[in-house]
């Protein structure tokens, strides 16, 4: 039978903290609020806003009476329960849904190899296989990504696989297991990850494939839907470096009146801040800058980054391009306030800072901006 069914049940709640990787706090449909346990570490940021619908599904044993299991992205389910995605591609070797490894024999799960654990090892047309299986959620506009926070765990795994495969010990492969059948391409994380990205452009034995499958409910998946996505390594060449622009988002916690270099005093009223910037060469220290609470102030926004506010947040955008202008529009676009003439002295733009009543990070629109720039799908 094609259709895999995870769970018997499920309810929706919506979205209202995420006080750890692990732990969600929801409010059901009757209004109770509840913690919930998340068996996906990533950062599933673009989920993580006010309100947005989850499913859960009872627990029988563990602190917390619920999981989360699955959610809704651009009109897609998107199923989300880390611990299930081996199973399911257990069911596509047995069900011969994978056409590469029809047939495969002897299957073994979780196995040591040296000093790395693997998701599968089995036999097909007479070689040894080990297949490290990795569970792709971000998929936004079409282009799906992996990881979506560092990985020094997946590091390790592909240099593992392609060292294995160079020394002809195993065909090796890393599937990108696409849980949200809207995906047109993949390709990986440059923004969240940018080692990994290299590491996958320099793996030459090891074979990296990405397939989607049609999650059609919460808990259920069609396991005939799997479908090969292609990899776009010419886009993840072009930006995969150092450079690019960005967002940091700041708390204020107080009115505050502050003199900003030659732009004089400026109220800043209590909220948040977004401040956008470039660093076409050497980005990563840029952002180390900002968070630093010791530097010489050079920038206005040496003034304000980890000195009068907090750095809550912060949101590299590797691109070969020079986005830093438009960024600052779409930004500007669904602020409440401009800063006049803050962080602009040198551009065509009134302000790079922007001031926000509520958390920017779990506002949709503001999600979506980082995301239209995160997979390159900025309008002109």
């Amino acid at each position: 039978m094609s259709i895999l069914t995870c769970y018997k049940t499920y309810e929706r709640a919506f979205f209202l903290e995420r006080p750890n990787r692990f732990v969600m706090t929801l409010e059901t449909g009757s209004g109770d609020i509840i913690q919930t346990h998340v068996p996906n570490p990533g950062r599933m940021e673009e989920f993580c806003t006010d309100h947005h619908p989850f499913f859960i599904v009872p627990v029988k044993h563990g602190k917390y009476a619920y999981r989360v299991v699955a959610t809704t992205y651009q009109n897609q389910f998107v199923f989300l329960d880390t611990l299930k995605v081996n199973d399911i591609f257990a069911h596509l070797l047995a069900e011969n849904c994978v056409p590469q490894f029809l047939e495969a024999m002897q299957i073994q799960r979780e196995v040591t190899v040296g000093d790395s654990r693997f998701d599968f090892r089995f036999v097909h047309e007479q070689q040894n296989v080990i297949v490290e299986i990795k569970s792709c959620t971000l998929c936004h506009n079409g282009l799906a990504m992996f990881p979506d926070a560092p990985t020094l765990r997946g590091q390790k795994h592909l240099n593992a696989l392609d060292r294995l495969a160079r020394e002809k010990q195993a065909k090796t492969y890393i599937i990108f297991l696409i849980l949200n059948a809207s995906a047109e391409r993949f390709m990986p994380d440059i923004h969240a990850d940018l080692d990994y990205a290299k590491l996958f452009l320099a793996a030459q034995y090891v074979t990296c494939q990405a397939f989607k499958l049609n999650v059609i409910d919460p808990v259920s998946i069609d396991l005939a839907s799997l479908q090969s996505v292609p990899i776009d390594e010419a886009t993840t060449r072009t930006h995969c470096h150092n450079k690019g622009a960005y967002l940091v988002v700041l708390e204020n916690s107080q009115d505050v009146m502050l003199t900003i270099g030659k732009l004089g005093q400026i109220h800043f009223p209590q909220g948040w801040y977004v401040y956008v910037g470039s660093a076409m060469n050497s980005l990563d220290a840029r952002l180390k800058r900002h968070q630093r609470t010791r530097k010489k102030r050079f920038w206005h926004i040496d003034y304000l980054a980890s000195t009068m506010m907090k750095v809550r947040k912060v949101y590299p955008i590797r691109s070969a391009d020079r986005i830093e202008a438009r960024l600052a529009h779409a930004i500007g676009a669904i602020s409440d306030e401009a800063i006049s003439h803050f962080g602009a002295s040198d551009a065509h733009e009134n302000s790079h800072l922007f001031y926000f009543n509520t958390l920017p990070f779990r506002q949709r629109a503001f999600i979506d901006v980082v995301f239209n720039a995160w997979t390159f799908s900025f309008a002109e």
